[in-house]
């Protein structure tokens, strides 16, 4: 009989899809993994065999530490719950209890735990959660792919010309402008694509006057079907790039930081970053390349990587 593991997750959407993949590698090894995370739960039709369940309360700490062998917890110092099951879980059984740091920083192995799974920031965070399953745990089967399977009826990529463009992200210092991505929208109209706008909820009444299609979802299940059939996604470094990329769908992400490309960018299918250059200074205390980005990257630049995307280059 295989192991019982918990696989504990950030909650940002793309760290569900990605962390998938290390609950997916368990559960082909024969484990029993439930995975716990706050934003994919709506879309469990995407991933029967891996059961997914919302955060439990602190109050609830004894029973998950009583639930499983194996604990695989990504380090968030600002939850509660992880910060005590981590404390709690070194304290009784340390050997059992995994902690991940997903973070593109060099200081990285001066992080207390940081030996138990030994990330690669120059490397996906999918490819580094195969290499835990490979090089930490020895299991004999490992896999980059997070386990979604398609449900019936839809044909991946049926709208090839289709150009699904997500212009939005979490915090304003994450996203290129929308004037920028509307000139790039009307730029891959006027050569024969279809492009449109998914903004979010909350954002879609500030694009609804750009002359650009744009669509809104009740829930990732809709926006996951829309996506699978599509033909590219171009959008910044935010969740549903890689819920594209887990579908088969290329994509082209536009990101401030190549560190922060090389762990976070969107990898289970093709994609292409787009950072700003590396001869424009960065250093210390000015940090011009990462307050200036936005500017830095060119809609004829974004437009050329487009592309190259289409012509299947990396």
């Amino acid at each position: 009989m295989g192991q019982r593991a918990g696989v504990f997750c950030h909650n940002g959407l793309g760290d569900g899809i990605n962390c998938l993949t290390l609950s997916n590698n368990l559960h082909l090894n024969g484990w029993k993994v439930d995975t716990y995370q706050n934003t994919i739960p709506s879309m469990q039709n995407w991933f029967p065999h891996l059961p997914v369940q919302s955060y439990p309360a602190l109050e609830e700490l004894p029973r998950i530490l009583a639930a499983y062998e194996w604990f695989f917890v990504v380090q968030n110092d600002t939850d509660p719950f992880v910060t005590t099951l981590i404390q709690e879980g070194k304290r009784r059984f340390p050997e059992r209890m995994k902690v991940i740091y997903l973070y593109p920083s060099k200081n990285i192995v001066n992080e207390p735990y940081y030996s138990d799974c030994l990330v690669n920031p120059s490397l996906p965070v999918s490819e580094n959660l195969r290499l835990l399953c490979e090089q930490v745990l020895h299991l004999p089967k490992t896999t980059k792919s997070n386990g979604f399977i398609p449900p019936p009826g839809l044909l991946p990529r049926k709208f090839l010309e289709r150009v699904v463009i997500h212009p939005t992200a979490a915090r304003s210092t994450r996203s290129w402008t929308k004037e920028k991505f509307i000139k790039l929208a009307r730029r891959l109209q006027a050569e024969g694509y279809n492009p449109v706008f998914i903004p979010g909820s909350k954002e879609v009444a500030e694009w609804k006057d750009t002359g650009i299609e744009v669509q809104d979802f009740e829930n990732l299940d809709l926006l996951a079907r829309y996506l699978c059939e599509s033909g590219y996604l171009v959008g910044n470094d935010s969740g549903p790039g890689h819920l594209a990329s887990a579908l088969g769908v290329p994509t082209l992400t536009l990101s401030r930081r190549k560190t922060l490309a090389d762990l976070w960018a969107p990898s289970f299918q093709r994609g292409i970053v787009v950072t700003p250059y590396s001869w424009i200074p960065n250093i210390r205390g000015l940090r011009f390349r990462d307050k200036y980005w936005k500017q830095c990257i060119s809609v004829g630049r974004v437009e050329r990587a487009f592309k190259q995307l289409v012509r299947g280059g990396m």
